[in-house]
C-alpha cells in the first residue's frame, strides 16, 4: 500500500481527484510537470487517490490558471469549496454605468417564475424526487437563477465601491 494510504478519506480522494482533473485540462502531466518544474511523477502522485500527496497550496492558483475555462474549472478550487458547503459561481465581468437595472430585475423574475413552477409541477405528490429533477431540469434553472442574482450582487457591489 503506498505512504499514507490506508488513512485517505472521502475528501483526501476527492482533493487527489480534483488535481488529477486540474492537470489534465491544464494540458496533462507531462506540460504541467514542466511548467510547474516539478517531476512528472510528483505530479502523478498528486492526482493519485491512493497516495497521501497533494498539491502544495502555493501552485493551486497556478495550475488553476492554466485549465482556465475546461470544464470542470475551477476544479480544485471547487473541490475545496464544496468540502466547506459551498457553491461556486462565477462573478461577471462588471457592466459599467450601462447595467439595464430593469431588464436584470426582469429577468431575475422570468427565472425565479420557472423554478417555482417547476418545484410545483414536481410536487403534485407532495414531494420533489430526483425523477423529477433531471426530468424537468430544475438544477438548470436553480443555477441560472443564482447566475442572474450574483450578476446583480457584482453590480450593487461595484456601485458601493466594494
Amino acid at each position: 500500500m503506498a505512504r499514507g494510504a490506508e488513512n485517505l478519506g472521502p475528501a483526501d480522494i476527492a482533493i487527489s481527484e480534483a488535481t488529477a482533473d486540474a492537470v489534465h485540462a491544464a494540458g496533462r502531466q507531462v506540460y504541467v510537470s514542466r511548467m510547474l518544474e516539478r517531476s512528472q511523477s510528483t505530479v502523478a502522485q498528486w492526482g493519485n487517490s491512493e497516495v497521501a500527496e497533494f498539491i502544495p497550496l502555493r501552485l493551486v492558483p497556478v495550475v488553476e490558471n492554466m485549465s482556465a475555462g475546461q470544464d470542470g474549472w475551477p476544479h480544485i478550487t471547487r473541490a475545496l469549496a464544496k468540502m466547506q458547503g459551498f457553491e461556486l459561481f462565477r462573478l461577471p465581468a462588471p457592466e459599467g454605468e450601462a447595467m439595464d437595472w430593469l431588464a436584470q430585475i426582469g429577468i431575475l423574475s422570468t427565472e425565479g417564475a420557472d423554478i417555482t413552477r417547476k418545484i410545483c409541477t414536481a410536487m403534485g405528490d407532495r414531494k420533489v424526487c430526483a425523477h423529477d429533477v433531471k426530468r424537468l431540469g430544475m438544477i438548470e434553472d436553480a443555477e441560472q437563477l443564482v447566475s442572474v442574482a450574483v450578476a446583480i450582487l457584482a453590480r450593487l457591489r461595484a456601485v458601493a465601491g466594494e
